[in-house]
């Protein structure tokens, strides 16, 4: 049985999951068995600033499966928003549950990265703890940048081993662009980012005190090992996150609260679905917008939404937002967020998510812009036929393009509720909120 999807809270343009260690783990076991491919991210601050500074990196984290909050800091931030998460999720936790997980349910795992000496002593650790764990195989590619990096011989020998589970430890941002750069040929289920963890299970780094870790203090621990190669991250960091996270809170604070109830309406025009926000998006109200907008994104429409009578728009719904914008891309659809009020826009802008979005000033404008969209790609469509059928076989590309349209046409009636919603205007999903 399919586990409903988490939440997520966009804090400085990353979309964090909420969850606890446990749900993180049943999530990674429903994903192994659902087979295909599954990015995971462990972020930290270190991550968020990254992203600020490359769009590559943000674009990443916004279409992995689960981004876990592996920092306290990251916690605080979400407090701060008004949007808790649950529990820190942290890497050098996660693999040892992971190697858990291995050894009761039989999922192998496959170790990339950190050195050969740790990844080796990391193995053994692993299989001494947990009797039964499947380490398909190991290995640790010398040290290059990413575009120097033998990536075929690598690939093969992921191919070889078909593990169930890949932990890249190259650290952040490479082992993400890494995965990324491979999701079409990794025949892995999941394929989670570690960074440094390898080495805390092989032994080579020492975990701080419990009371640090849970007061936010390992940073610390950690500095006091490693002040060479921390200080300068440490300072970088936390200079950034002192810049930039204030301006989140602060366009977020300045938001107007509704007091009277709240809807979210849906309008379907051809294949293109107007959702229409009235009041707060936040909170209650975003299981009925989640459940109206994932209609749309099933049946691979466009999706516009009509924020020119939202009040309040939440973490929790910038990160609906960010999880939407990523399905409906990867399907070659259209996103827009249509009417913005100025104050709506200064949200977008300073909570860092402005080049995920696509806006304008009008629905009118969006739905132009989306027809348009669609005409280029049928007119592509029509190219590649010609291309692959020539002139002396007019009819099989005629029956071709016929059957093409006809179950595109299909899916698009197919009952769902936006079928109400065209043949009665009046129709809308809504939910109150007082």
């Amino acid at each position: 049985m399919a586990r409903t999807s988490p939440s997520r809270v966009a804090i400085l343009g990353v979309p964090f999951h909420n969850v606890t260690m446990d749900e993180t783990i049943a999530l990674i076991d429903e994903k192994i068995r659902d087979r295909g491919f599954h990015q995971i991210a462990t972020a930290n601050v270190d991550f968020l600033i990254h992203a600020i500074r490359d769009p590559e990196l943000q674009q990443i984290l916004c279409s992995c499966d689960l981004v876990i909050p592996d920092g306290m800091p990251i916690l605080w931030g979400a407090r701060m928003l008004g949007a808790a998460l649950k529990q820190r999720v942290c890497g050098v936790d996660l693999v040892p549950r992971l190697a858990e997980l291995s050894a009761r349910e039989g999922h192998s795992i496959f170790i990339l990265g950190s050195s050969e000496k740790n990844s080796a002593r990391a193995a053994e650790n692993l299989k001494e703890r947990y009797p039964g764990v499947r380490i398909a195989g190991r290995y640790s590619p010398p040290l290059a940048p990413l575009e120097r990096m033998n990536h075929e011989d690598i690939l093969r020998r992921i191919e070889r081993a078909q593990p169930d589970i890949l932990l890249v430890a190259m650290g952040n941002p490479k082992q993400e662009k890494w995965l990324a750069m491979h999701r079409h040929r990794l025949n892995v289920p999941v394929c989670i980012g570690v960074g440094g963890s390898i080495d805390f299970v092989a032994g080579a780094i020492n975990r701080a005190p419990v009371w640090m870790q849970s007061s936010g203090l390992e940073w610390l621990y950690r500095l006091a090992q490693e002040p060479k190669r921390l200080l300068q991250r440490y300072l970088g960091d936390a200079a950034g996150f002192a810049r930039y996270m204030p301006q989140q809170l602060i366009v977020m604070a300045m938001q107007p609260r509704n007091k009277t109830k709240s809807g979210v309406f849906a309008d379907r025009t051809g294949n293109t679905c107007v959702v229409s926000i009235y009041g707060d998006l936040t909170g209650n109200i975003m299981d009925e917008f989640n459940s109206v907008t994932k209609e749309a994104v099933d049946c691979q429409m466009n999706l516009i939404l009509n924020l020119s009578q939202a009040h309040y728009i939440g973490p929790d719904a910038l990160g609906a937002l960010i999880a939407m914008a990523a399905k409906i891309r990867d399907t070659g659809g259209q996103f827009w967020l249509a009417e913005m009020a100025p104050h709506i826009m200064r949200v977008i802008n300073g909570s860092r998510l402005a080049g995920l979005f696509m806006t304008t000033t009008s629905v009118q404008d969006a739905l132009h812009r989306t027809d348009r969209a669609e005409q280029r790609i049928l007119n592509n469509s029509l190219a590649a036929h010609s291309i692959e059928h020539p002139i002396d076989s007019p009819v099989q590309v005629r029956v071709e393009l016929l059957q093409d349209v006809c179950r595109k046409v299909t899916a698009a009636n197919s009952s769902t509720p936006f079928d109400a919603a065209e043949t009665n205007p009046g129709y809308a999903y809504q939910s109150s909120m007082n």
